[in-house]
C-alpha cells in the first residue's frame, strides 16, 4: 500500500505541474489588463506603464510563469494585486466556508444517496426503484446552480423565516447559525451529485446481488440482512467509492457558483472576485489550490480501495516483493 501511495504522488508532481502550465497561460490569454485595473480609471499611459512594471507584466510569459513557479517551489504564492496581502493569507481566511459548506455537501450526498441507491436496487421496477430513477435522472440534469436559485426563491418568497438564504455565520461565533447559513446552499450543491451517487449504487448493487456467491449465502440460510448490507454492499462500494472521490473534488469547484449565489465568502467566490479584477496571483493560488486537494483526493481513494477490499492490499504487497 506504501508503494502505491509513493506512486501515486510521484505521478501528480507532473500532472500539477502541466495543471500549472495551462492554468498560467490561459488566465493571461483572458481580456482584461491588470495594470490599467491597478493603475485605477482615467489614468495616464505614464502610470499604466509604471503600473506594468510593478506587477512584472512587461516580462514575457515564460518569464512571468518561471518567476510565479520558482516562488511556489518556495511556499510563496505572492501577493495580491488589489489588496497587497498574502494569497495564502486570503485562501487560509476564505477556506473554512467552504470546507464546511463541502463536507455538509458530502454527508447528504453520501448519506442520502447511498441508501437511496441500495433500497432502489432491492425494490428493483417496482414503484419506489421508479420514483427514484427519475428523481436521481432530474437531480442530474439540473445544474446547481439551479436548484440553488428555486431554494433562493422558495425560502426568500413563498416560504419566509424559515432557513436563510443568504449570508454566512463563523462556526466559532454561532454552530447553529452557522448549519443553518449552509443547509440550503449545500442542499443545492449535493443534490446533482446525491443522483449520480444513487444511480450508481443502484447499478453496482443489481450487478453484485446477481452475483453465484450471494446466491451461495442465501442457500446456506445466512440472514438476508447480513448478505446484503455486509456482503453485497461492502463489494458494490468499489465504484462508488471511485465516484465520491471525484465528486468530492468537483464540489470545491461547484462551490464557485453556489458561493455567489448564496453570498457565502469562500474559496469559490474569492476565486470570482479575483478573476473579475484580473487578481492573477489570487487566481492562479486558489485555482492550483483546488488541484492539489483533488489529486490528494484521489490519492486517498486508493487507500480506501485496500480498507474496503483486502484483496487489493495483498496484490499490492505482492507486488513491493
Amino acid at each position: 500500500m506504501s508503494r502505491l501511495i509513493v506512486f501515486r504522488t510521484l505521478f501528480a508532481v507532473p500532472v500539477l505541474f502541466l495543471i500549472s502550465v495551462i492554468s498560467f497561460g490561459m488566465l493571461r490569454a483572458a481580456p482584461g489588463d491588470p495594470a490599467v485595473l491597478q493603475a485605477g480609471a482615467g489614468a495616464s499611459p505614464e502610470a499604466i506603464e509604471a503600473a506594468r512594471k510593478q506587477l512584472r507584466l512587461d516580462d514575457s510569459l515564460v518569464e512571468q510563469y518561471f518567476a510565479w513557479f520558482a516562488a511556489v517551489v518556495r511556499g510563496d504564492l505572492g501577493n495580491s494585486y488589489t489588496s497587497g496581502l498574502p494569497v495564502t493569507e486570503l485562501i487560509g481566511a476564505r477556506l473554512p466556508a467552504t470546507v464546511q459548506l463541502s463536507l455538509f455537501a458530502l454527508v447528504l450526498i453520501i448519506g442520502i444517496g447511498v441508501p437511496l441507491g441500495v433500497t432502489s436496487a432491492l425494490h428493483r421496477n417496482r414503484p419506489y426503484d421508479q420514483l427514484v430513477r427519475v428523481v436521481s435522472l432530474i437531480g442530474i440534469s439540473v445544474p446547481n446552480f439551479v436548484i440553488g436559485i428555486l431554494l433562493i426563491l422558495i425560502f426568500g418568497w413563498w416560504v419566509t423565516g424559515v432557513l436563510p438564504f443568504q449570508g454566512y455565520v463563523p462556526l466559532h461565533e454561532n454552530a447553529w447559525e452557522n448549519v443553518r447559513h449552509l443547509i440550503l446552499p449545500a442542499t443545492a450543491l449535493a443534490i446533482p451529485e446525491m443522483g449520480l451517487v444513487a444511480r450508481l449504487t443502484r447499478s453496482s448493487m443489481l450487478e453484485v446481488l446477481g452475483q453465484e456467491y450471494i446466491s451461495s449465502a442465501r442457500a446456506l440460510g445466512i440472514a438476508e440482512r447480513t448478505v446484503i448490507w455486509k456482503d453485497a454492499l461492502r463489494n458494490a462500494l468499489m465504484p462508488v467509492v471511485t465516484i465520491v472521490g471525484v465528486v468530492t473534488g468537483f464540489l470545491l469547484g461547484g462551490s464557485v457558483v453556489v458561493e455567489s449565489v448564496f453570498g457565502i465568502p469562500g474559496l469559490g467566490r474569492l476565486l470570482v472576485e479575483s478573476f473579475a479584477t484580473r487578481d492573477y496571483p489570487v487566481t492562479i493560488g486558489v485555482m492550483m489550490f483546488i488541484a492539489i486537494t483533488f489529486v490528494v483526493i484521489n490519492i486517498v481513494v486508493d487507500v480506501l480501495y485496500g480498507v474496503i477490499n483486502p484483496r487489493i492490499r495483498l496484490s499490492t504487497r505482492r507486488g513491493a516483493r
